[in-house]
């Protein structure tokens, strides 16, 4: 555990914690209000990410950047960034407030996302970023579960039935706004000497700056979040309901993407800088643990979820089964993918990253809009997985200009294993429930494992590591 470092441990930590709140006030949510209601509540969430984007525009990543570096003073930083995030969200919120009023008509769609819309002030005030680029992660992570824990608390304490439904983005907004009084409160007791003349905040600058830095976190987030849009507006709120719980628990189970970034990513990096031989043989070792791991854990879920999700959120989110079952493609190229974006972005090719996802985005938006004969519900998931698998052919075709990467037998062998074996327990499950899944647990990470290419010499690393 040496090898790993401290704050990105911590920091992982945190990240499964807040993951955790966030997953029990969406079951308390889901229970108490229904699916139509949930999908409502979703449709909110994914305008508001969308108005997000607008209002910062890689502007946290900017900031912490230049903390790092300590290219400015840090009061002309918060002043620089602030002032600009703000302007944009005032911006955001009156735009994107005029286009509900005009073409929203159903009111508690419309009512709830412009609630959720006050979270952009308090949000352009947050400090998230300087304490990042500071690494102070004890402030930052102590923010983050005191804003999701107060979101949680309040939720509980004031939703009870579907006419309390408006409370939710108020909860949302509030949470954001203790946490960024928090971060405030925090800053102050840095006692940050500076005596630095005040700069002009040269606003426009500060945004010309910052677009460069957010094209992959905007293209990343329109993509997630355009199923929610899609099924909210063109199918129905019920069905949005459906697809997001399901797509929560994937949330959730997302955690596993952070513990394998906690414990390789240092190690891919480290190997770059000592040589790109050295970087093959530790991005092909990378590859064979997390497909492995990440198509094992799917399989396990797609088992689990079959029962699990109406348990967990009523019998109402039945539907949603098998939504989830089809996001679990997704899940799983996520993870994969995570191995050729931190090693291009280890590499410093984060604009090769950015064509991949641009190019996956353009693959995308047909698959949704073109009539198949499929739920919309079924066709978003299937969308996103090609989306992940279109940018990783890409990532992989950029990054073999540097290494050799063996794609077929790394990730496409094994993902097609997973394939049928989920195939055989999807038709005979039924029939014997208990044997069928005693099987799958016992035989199918061995058989995913062989088909990796995993070996004696690559688990004892493993060990060595954790």
């Amino acid at each position: 555990m040496k090898s790993i470092p401290i704050n990105a441990l911590f920091l992982g930590s945190a990240d499964i914690f807040v993951r955790l709140l966030s997953f029990i006030a969406v079951t308390y949510l889901a229970r108490t209000l229904g699916p139509a209601n949930m999908g409502v509540l979703a449709v909110g969430m994914a305008i508001l990410a969308y108005a997000s984007i607008f209002s910062n525009i890689g502007l946290p990543l900017l900031g912490v950047r230049h903390v790092a570096a300590k290219t400015d003073s840090i009061q002309n930083l918060i002043r620089r960034i602030c002032s600009t995030r703000f302007l944009l969200s005032v911006v955001t919120f009156n735009i994107s407030t005029v286009i509900l009023l005009i073409w929203v008509e159903e009111p508690n769609t419309r009512n709830v996302a412009i609630i959720y819309l006050l979270t952009l002030f308090p949000s352009a005030l947050l400090l998230e970023w300087l304490f990042q680029g500071l690494n102070k992660m004890k402030t930052l992570v102590v923010g983050q579960i005191l804003g999701m824990a107060v979101y949680l608390l309040f939720v509980m304490g004031m939703v009870s039935n579907s006419l309390d439904l408006c409370w939710v983005p108020f909860a949302w907004c509030f949470g954001f706004l203790v946490q960024t009084i928090y971060y405030l409160s925090s800053y102050k007791k840095l006692c940050i000497s500076d005596n630095s003349e005040k700069q002009p905040l040269h606003l426009f600058k500060t945004i010309k700056q910052g677009i460069p830095l957010g094209a992959a976190s905007l293209i990343s987030q329109v993509i997630i979040q355009f199923p929610f849009i899609y099924l909210g507006f063109f199918d129905s709120t019920e069905n949005a309901g459906l697809y997001s719980v399901a797509f929560r628990v994937v949330v959730l189970m997302l955690v596993i993407d952070r513990v394998f970034y906690t414990i390789f990513f240092p190690a891919v990096s480290q190997s770059y800088k000592n040589s790109l031989e050295h970087l093959k043989e530790r991005v092909d070792w990378t590859l064979k643990i997390v497909t492995t791991g990440s198509l094992y854990v799917a399989i396990l879920a797609f088992i689990a979820g079959r029962n699990l999700l109406p348990i967990i959120f009523g019998s109402e989110f039945g539907d949603s089964v098998l939504i989830f079952q089809t996001l679990l493609g997704y899940f799983a190229l996520t993870i994969i993918n995570s191995v050729f974006t931190f090693t291009l972005i280890g590499m410093g090719k984060e604009r090769l990253y950015t064509k991949s996802l641009l190019v996956g985005a353009v693959v995308l938006v047909p698959i949704i809009l073109i009539p198949l004969p499929l739920p919309a519900t079924l066709t978003a998931p299937i969308a996103l997985a090609v989306f992940h698998a279109v940018a990783m052919l890409m990532m992989v075709k950029y990054l073999k200009q540097f290494l050799s990467i063996n794609l077929f037998l790394r990730v496409l062998l094994p993902m097609s294993i997973a394939i049928v074996i989920a195939l055989v327990i999807g038709v005979f499950y039924h029939l014997y429930p208990a044997l069928v899944t005693i099987t799958a647990i016992i035989f199918t990470l061995p058989i995913i494992a062989f088909s990796s290419g995993i070996n004696s010499r690559d688990l004892n690393y493993l060990k060595e590591l954790i």
